[in-house]
């Protein structure tokens, strides 16, 4: 059987001749509200409250599938305190000092920083040991706090609130655009966690609070064995 390693030219001449492009997200193409909750897996409430954050513009395409391309948050070790808060505004109650609750790429660091280390229903212990607080709207993480320890302590009726000695380790200003992210920390270990977590998606933290923990999964060791009462056996 003979090979080729060279079209005949008599073929060549009747083979169709193409070329590569790569396709461009249409200009002026947009997604409704179900469409944009479809492509990332959230309610259309959950698309409301990204556009009033600011951090998703608009419904363009490309912005919402470069949000649905976002890669999601796995803790290896450790525990990763995650606020999940909503698009800024005013605090509901009007004995709350902050000028703002909640986020928005118009807020000032000062502003991101007050209405996000403080006050929260959570288990304090963890926040502080973990050092840091990913600060997320609709499940991206639009912002990183630096934690140093515990700051005040707030008792009202059966609710107990705290709030963290923290600083801004890092932010962004639109959750579709990498060049737009800001690590402020000067700290490298901690930079290098900031870069991870902007822009990410948390999905897997759970909690009845507005601070929830992402946990590295289990040993496989601890799923299968079963605890014996006095130890293990000889």
């Amino acid at each position: 059987m003979s090979c080729f390693t060279t079209l005949d030219p008599e073929a060549e001449g009747v083979l169709p001749s193409v070329a590569l492009t790569t396709p461009q997200a249409l200009a002026g193409a947009f997604l409704t509200r179900p469409e944009a909750a479809a492509v990332l897996r959230l309610s259309p409430n959950t698309v409301g409250k990204l556009l009033a954050s600011g951090f998703l513009p608009d419904l363009a395409a490309a912005r919402v599938h470069a949000l649905a391309r976002a890669p999601q948050i796995g803790v290896t070790r450790g525990e990763l305190p995650v606020l999940r808060t909503g698009p800024a505004g005013p605090p509901p109650h009007v004995d709350d000092d902050r000028e703002f609750i909640g986020d928005a790429p118009h807020l000032t660091d000062e502003q991101f920083l007050e209405a996000s280390r403080q006050w929260w229903r959570c288990e304090p212990d963890k926040v502080t040991a973990a050092g840091v607080l990913a600060v997320a709207v609709a499940g991206w993480v639009t912002g990183v706090l630096a934690v140093r320890g515990r700051g005040g302590t707030r008792h009202g009726g059966r609710e107990v609130r705290h709030s963290f000695d923290a600083s801004v380790a890092g932010r962004i200003t639109a959750l579709d655009d990498p060049g737009g992210f800001r690590v402020l920390t000067a700290d490298p270990a901690l930079a290098a966690l900031t870069r991870t977590l902007l822009g990410a998606r948390v999905q897997e933290a759970r909690s009845g609070g507005p601070i929830a923990y992402l946990k590295s999964p289990p040993h496989p060791r601890d799923e299968t064995a079963s605890p014996h009462p006095h130890g293990e056996m000889a």
